[in-house]
This record gives structure tokens, C-alpha cells and sequence, in this order.
């Protein structure tokens, strides 16, 4: 039996970023584009809105909507993540 490798931090932020370049989305959207769950893509939009990539463009109890910035869509041009 073959065992499935892990991505790397990387990838699963740069799909993420890819994912938020096309609209901004909710956090259950981006975990579906990106293929891992929503508490790893919780944890990597805290990553992305730390270091600036991401912001979140709608907080309320019900609902958050993330969006990427300009200086993340620098970064994901660059392949500089």
C-alpha cells in the first residue's frame, strides 16, 4: 500500500492564495479549493493575514470572507510564499 505524502506548507498556501486571487470566499469555500480541512485552512489564513497576504474583508458571528491583498498577489506572482 502506498502511502500519501504530505504538501508542504507552501502549496497548501499558495492554492489558498490561487483560490482567493479568483474572489473573496469564507473559510469553507477555500477548504474545499484547496483540499484540507477547515481547521488547517483556518490555521494557514492566520499564517497568510500575519505576514500580510490575506485580510478579512467581512467579520460578523455568522459569516467571515477572506480576500487577498495587493501585496499578496505580488507574492503569489513571484511564486514568493
Amino acid at each position: 500500500m502506498k502511502s500519501k505524502s504530505k504538501r508542504p506548507f507552501t502549496k497548501i498556501r499558495k492554492s489558498i492564495l490561487a483560490a482567493l486571487a479568483e474572489h473573496s470566499k469564507n473559510i469553507n469555500e477555500l477548504s474545499g479549493d484547496s483540499k484540507v480541512n477547515w481547521r488547517t485552512t483556518r490555521n494557514h489564513l492566520i499564517y497568510l493575514m500575519g505576514r500580510g497576504y490575506a485580510r478579512e474583508v467581512v467579520n460578523t458571528p455568522q459569516v467571515r470572507i477572506f480576500d487577498i491583498t495587493l501585496f499578496g498577489m505580488e507574492a503569489l506572482r513571484n511564486n514568493n510564499i
